[in-house]
């Protein structure tokens, strides 16, 4: 099968600088908007000229590929929705627009294809922060059969993604049915009868502050980055290296039952917290990450339901603070008198043995997905060979 660059199979987009129309409104999609893991946009923002990123120039039509240029590996790939069509995209993708003679399904399987993928992480330099350029994503090449063969391929393959797409709404339910089972137990935070400080339930270390080594450095011990906790799942890969001469104290290391939080981050994300349910025997603590100390009875899996429920979440905002949008702090004495529901730990033993229970059914139907995307994997190499 004929290969070709995928720039000669692709039209221009067109550029703009909303600085000179600072008046002019328009929806922004900046890298964070396309998730990686459904390769989908999953929003924009709706931003003016005069506040506009200086990464905002690219005008995207519907159907356009876009394809982010940093961590190749992520594959953050995804096409732009007919709701957003002349958006501005951000300069850290390439927008790929289909010609005459490719179909743009077609290309956005091919973008995701392992072949693809691989080629981009092998051209990709920088050690801490890996990206591709413009020009060697557009000149990488794609296998072009014939036009009705090219919509074929993206018919097998679409339909392959719908089954698994499915599968992620399953999985999706599973993890807020938790929360649901936690509501119905307890109810809103907000509306309990009885409360205690948190101070009286826990206390809060971290670790320490350091410079963390060369991405590619050899060394026995790693150190966690806030990312690691503020998905509400336990990310123990979101780490970086400690230096060589440094190790770490053992009361710093991460240990399974550990619940975790972040102290600093967004106003939509400062005091995340995750669950570790188990953990490589070599991960630190930052000190942006605190690991919850008990003063009592408690179970770390009832008070993660809690501290991610919405009345939670808010009154940990309300006590944080910062500068601007970006970056928020709250602190430990702050928290210490933040107000929580009272609830017996027979109580919380009851919802533990519910939510586990759960969580073996979704830990069930996450081993079915993996092997899933394994098969689909197969499927667009065997596609892309010409051997469908």
């Amino acid at each position: 099968m004929k290969a070709v660059p995928i720039g000669e199979l692709t039209e221009p987009v067109k550029t703009w600088n909303p600085s000179r129309e600072p008046d002019s409104e328009f929806e922004y999609i900046d890298l964070s908007a396309v998730d990686n893991s459904s390769k989908r946009v999953t929003g924009a923002t709706p931003t003016v000229g005069s506040a506009a990123p200086s990464r905002a120039r690219q005008l995207v039509a519907a159907g356009d590929v876009l394809v982010s240029t940093v961590r190749p590996n992520l594959n953050a790939v995804a096409v732009v929705p007919p709701g957003l069509d002349g958006a501005t995209a951000s300069t850290g993708f390439t927008v790929l627009r289909a010609g005459h003679d490719l179909d743009g399904r077609y290309l956005f399987h091919w973008v995701q294809s392992p072949a693809f993928i691989g080629d981009m992480v092998r051209k990709a330099t920088g050690a801490s922060y890996p990206a591709v350029s413009d020009r060697i994503i557009r000149g990488s090449q794609i296998p072009t059969p014939p036009l009705p063969e090219q919509r074929r391929i993206a018919a097998i393959l679409d339909h392959a993604d719908a089954l698994r797409a499915k599968r992620r709404q399953v999985l999706a339910h599973f993890d807020s049915l938790a929360q649901s089972i936690f509501r119905e137990m307890f109810g809103d935070p907000d509306e309990s009868m009885e409360s205690v400080d948190f101070g009286s339930v826990a206390n809060l270390a971290g670790g320490r502050n350091l410079v963390a080594a060369d991405s590619a450095s050899q060394t026995p011990y790693r150190v966690l980055k806030i990312s690691a906790v503020t998905t509400g799942q336990f990310k123990p890969h979101e780490s970086k290296p400690l230096p060589s001469d440094y190790t770490p104290p053992t009361d710093h290391l991460v240990r399974a039952g550990d619940l975790l939080m972040s102290r600093a981050n967004t106003t939509e994300l400062v005091g995340a917290v995750a669950y570790v349910s188990t953990t490589p025997p070599n991960l630190a603590l930052p000190d942006k990450v605190w690991r919850f100390q008990w003063k009592g009875d408690a179970e770390p899996i009832f008070y993660q339901a809690l501290f991610s429920t919405p009345a939670i979440r808010r009154r940990i905002s309300r006590l944080s603070s910062g500068t601007g949008g970006s970056m928020k702090n709250v602190s430990k004495a702050k928290l210490e008198t933040m107000p929580l529901p009272r609830v017996a730990v027979e109580r919380q033993r009851d919802f533990v043995s519910r939510a586990q229970r759960v969580a073996e059914q979704r830990g069930l139907l996450g081993s079915a997905t993996v092997a899933e995307n394994k098969l689909f994997a197969s499927l667009q190499s065997r596609a892309f060979r010409g051997e469908l």
